[in-house]
């Protein structure tokens, strides 16, 4: 039965879910609401159309700096024009920037800003439990370690079964994953078997209450001929934010509590600090 797919924000859907944007499939890792973005990975290696694994070395002169790396400028010039043809917006893309620490702990290449990456060693392990397994080998942006210690050549990567090893940058026989991140209200594809809609945070409800709140208060105040405020009631304990069963309900009480203790003299730091449960 073919699949019919449907139009939304990617920033409304949880990790795990999986999405089509600019003709390929990707992940949701994780998401970033103070700069509205997420961080997304391709579901697989990139494929050729007859569906083999586009192999490539990590960097045609043998180096395992990703920053000067033949692989990083494929992937931001070649492999963007193709997104971009497909319907990706490349204002979608926001700055990735990746660590190149060396698996031995080195930090001699810095760190590297890009429009598309690829995973390192950290970013790797610290979604290891949610990235779903990849058809082929594919290479890594970590070295094994630098140049000033003899190592100027090898790469991780990561094998089909999830583990790490390393390889020699100049092999052909190596996939590539991108990783990037997108802006939360662009539009993507997906089926609704394949996603999660993602639960805002705790301070994001916080954030969307109080500023409800405050729209709420002016248009009260620029009422002609509205009532007398009630007397202000007197400031209630916070209680913990899952009392609500549901989203819209549990901003509604948790600015009722910001404001209650706004009105009893707290500032607004040390609110906020009690409704979410930080005060003492």
């Amino acid at each position: 039965m073919e699949k019919t797919l449907k139009t939304g924000e990617i920033g409304k859907l949880a990790a795990e879910s999986r999405f089509t944007y600019g003709g390929l499939e990707w992940v949701v890792l994780a998401h970033n609401p103070q700069k509205k973005a997420v961080l997304v990975l391709a579901a697989d290696v990139l494929k050729t159309e007859s569906g083999e694994t586009r192999y490539m070395p990590f960097d045609e002169e043998n180096k395992n700096d990703f920053a000067a790396s033949s692989v990083r400028a494929f992937l931001n010039g070649d492999f963007l024009e193709e997104l971009a043809a497909a319907g990706a917006d490349k204002e979608a893309f926001l700055p990735l920037a990746l660590d190149l620490t060396s698996d031995d702990g080195l930090k001699d290449y810095g760190i590297d800003k890009v429009t598309i990456g690829i995973y390192t060693d950290q970013i790797y392990r610290e979604f290891r439990n949610i990235i779903p397994p990849a058809s082929d080998w594919h290479w890594t942006a970590t070295p094994f370690s630098t140049a000033r210690n003899g190592y100027e050549h090898l790469v991780r990567n990561v094998y089909s079964s999830g583990a790490l090893g390393r390889n020699i940058a100049y092999f052909g026989n190596r996939g590539v994953r991108p990783l990037c991140v997108l802006k939360s209200d662009i539009l993507v594809s997906f089926n609704e078997d394949e996603v999660k809609e993602r639960t805002p945070s705790f301070g994001e409800m916080i954030a969307k209450a109080i500023a409800q709140g405050v729209q709420e208060a002016f248009s009260d105040a620029g009422e002609i001929g509205g009532e007398e405020p009630e007397e202000a009631a007197p400031a209630e304990e916070p209680q913990a934010a899952t009392d609500q069963p549901d989203g819209e309900g549990e901003a509604s009480a948790l600015y009722a509590r910001f404001a209650a203790l706004k009105r009893a003299g707290f500032t607004e730091a040390q609110a906020l600090e009690l409704v979410s449960g930080k005060g003492k």
